[in-house]
Order: C-alpha cells, then structure tokens, then sequence
C-alpha cells in the first residue's frame, strides 16, 4: 500500500469517526437527526414516558428526602442521658418501687448501666432503649 492511499485512509476513518462523535454527541443531548417524518402519537408517547420518569424520578427523591428528614429529626430528638437522670431523681423519693420495676422491665439494674463510662453520661451504648425508659418514666410522671 502507498503512503498515498494509507493517508486517505485514515482520512477516512478520522472523517468517519469525527461523524459518529458528533452522532453520540447530539443523542446525548437527545437531538439525534432523523430523515423520518415525525411520528406524533411516537412522540407523545415519549412525552408520556418523560413524565412517567419524572414521577417516578421526584417520588424516590421525596422518600429519600423523607427518610434524612427522619433521620435527622431521630438525631434531634435522642433524649440525653441528663434527662432521663434528672427524670429519675425526680420520682425516686415517691416512686424508688415503680423505677425499679420499669428497669426490670428493660432488663437493667439501674439507668448506669446505659453507659459505656459510668462517669461520662455521653458514652450512651443504647439510646433506643434509654428512649424506651425515658417514655416510661414520663407515663409514670403523668
């Protein structure tokens, strides 16, 4: 093969991928030239397609957005130890046998045994169940 021809060659297929490049281009922009004439049931039904997706798309996004919501909202709202201390020794002069009843209900001896560090009321290593004894103590208040 000449120089000549290898050259146009390449020619040729530099030409023709530069033309698919722009093919992929415009159909990821969703401009993808057609020689048909436009099919108007075709393009209603993309239409309704499109909507379907976009439906589709805002309510996953809805739930997503819930769910953080809610995370962030149990985050919020997780009772501090101090509380649910402060709770204890409130009722304890009139209550001592209902709190120790509660906590054996909840499978503890006493509220320190939430704690990872019984001196550092910020190493919690249950807060749901803190939770479940806080609500039981606020009925018990009630």
């Amino acid at each position: 093969m000449s120089i000549e021809a290898l050259i146009q060659a390449h020619t040729e297929a530099l030409l023709a991928n530069t033309e698919a490049v722009k093919l992929l281009t415009l159909s990821l922009a969703g401009r993808t030239p057609t020689a048909e004439k436009p099919n108007v049931k075709k393009d209603a039904a993309k239409v309704e397609v499109k909507k379907e997706e976009k439906a589709a798309e805002k309510a996953s996004t809805d739930e997503a957005q819930e769910a953080i919501d809610k995370e962030q909202d149990g985050k919020a709202e997780a009772v501090p130890y101090e509380t649910v201390r402060a709770l204890v020794l409130k009722l304890a002069p009139t209550q001592r046998d209902a709190i120790k009843g509660l906590n054996a209900k909840h499978g503890i001896a006493n509220l320190k045994m939430l704690l990872d560090k019984e001196d550092d009321f910020s190493t919690v290593n249950d807060q749901a169940k803190l939770e479940a004894v806080y609500a039981d103590l606020q009925a018990l208040e009630g």
